[in-house]
């Protein structure tokens, strides 16, 4: 029992450091430029590169402080908590961006993402028509960028599926089970 208030533990104290990690470095990101998580794409692959960067760190720490051994079903359940919380707090974070810190923002971030991929389809040797086509199938991003209920429970939904995902393949990666028999030989 002890070993898994622990394990909740140390997965709560990692899940709230990479949220504050994560939340800091959007608001500094978006008191520099604004539009650059929306448009740019390497700054995305860069956040995601660090976010698993800090997810592994964080398993191989917890991993440490429970003796060097943790089955796959702990480390997934670890790995778990702290995408709960990470999700919770990326989430409350974007609501709080899009209503209290900037509230014009759904509207700025939907029409310059519409411009950059104007740009893109273009690039791609597509016509006007075919563009305007594509842009009319994705829907309104305006829309999409609001914050409403549904928009809220899909984005929380979204995020903690996709953490699942990558909490499954850590877990996978980063368990490790003591060993059946002590291995060297006894004197």
């Amino acid at each position: 029992m002890k070993e898994t208030a622990t394990l909740n533990q140390l997965s709560a104290k990692n899940g709230i450091i990479i949220a504050v990690v994560i939340v800091v470095l959007s608001l500094v990101t978006h008191f520099i430029n604004p539009l650059m998580p929306y448009t740019n794409f390497w700054f995305q692959i860069g956040m995601f590169v660090l976010c698993i960067g800090l997810l592994v760190y964080s398993g191989k720490s917890i991993r440490t402080e429970l003796g060097g051994y943790w089955s796959f079903g702990d480390a997934f359940k670890s790995f778990l908590i702290i995408a709960l919380i990470l999700t919770a707090a990326t989430t409350l974070y974007n609501i709080l961006l899009m209503t209290v810190i900037d509230p014009g923002l759904s509207a700025k971030a939907a029409a310059a993402m519409e411009e950059s991929q104007r740009s893109m389809m273009g690039k791609m040797g597509m016509s006007d028509e075919q563009v305007d086509e594509a842009l009319a199938k994705a829907g309104n991003m305006e829309e999409k960028l609001k914050i409403t209920p549904k928009n809220i429970v899909t984005s929380f939904g979204v995020g903690l599926a996709i953490y699942s995902v990558i909490a499954l393949i850590l877990a996978a990666i980063l368990k490790k089970n003591p060993p059946l028999f002590k291995s060297g030989v006894e004197e």
